[in-house]
């Protein structure tokens, strides 16, 4: 499966001059622990960096930084991880391990942004495949019995 069948398409996004006081407050009004910061480049989102609510708390409020000149720049996560829509998803999940991280913005092949996955969404997916699985055990006495009879 690809990871573009479980990618949640509405990403909350900022701009790396937004002040860390601005990225609390989009986090809260879209209840998200994390935004998106992107450059437009020829009118397409490109995603460049990542900030949580995490890099907010640890970076920003623990060392008393002023949240209105504390830009996104100054806290995103540079080495931005992602992973293309058109990946397998367990892509995704080696990325996330390898870098240790909990969430992957998705671009198309082109670069630009298209949705978000988190581990949470793998999770889910994986979830309902194992489900699916443990039906088999539960079909397969009837299907036996029927071919019997």
């Amino acid at each position: 499966m690809h990871v573009g069948h479980i990618v949640t398409r509405t990403v909350e996004t900022c701009a790396a001059t937004d002040s860390a006081l601005t990225l609390a407050t989009r986090m809260r009004n879209a209840h998200v622990g994390d935004l998106v910061v992107v450059e437009y480049r020829d009118g397409v989102a490109v995603p460049v960096g990542l900030v949580t609510d995490r890099d907010l708390v640890v970076t920003v409020l623990a060392e008393q930084q002023d949240t209105e000149r504390v830009s996104a720049a100054k806290i995103m996560t540079r080495a931005l991880v992602v992973v293309r829509e058109d990946a397998d998803i367990g892509v995704a999940i080696e990325q996330m391990r390898r870098a240790g991280i909990r969430r992957l913005p998705v671009v198309d092949a082109s670069g630009k942004l298209t949705g978000i996955v988190a581990l949470d969404d793998i999770i889910q997916y994986l979830a309902s495949v194992l489900a699916d699985v443990s039906r088999v055990s539960q079909v397969q006495p009837v299907a036996e019995h029927c071919s019997r009879a």
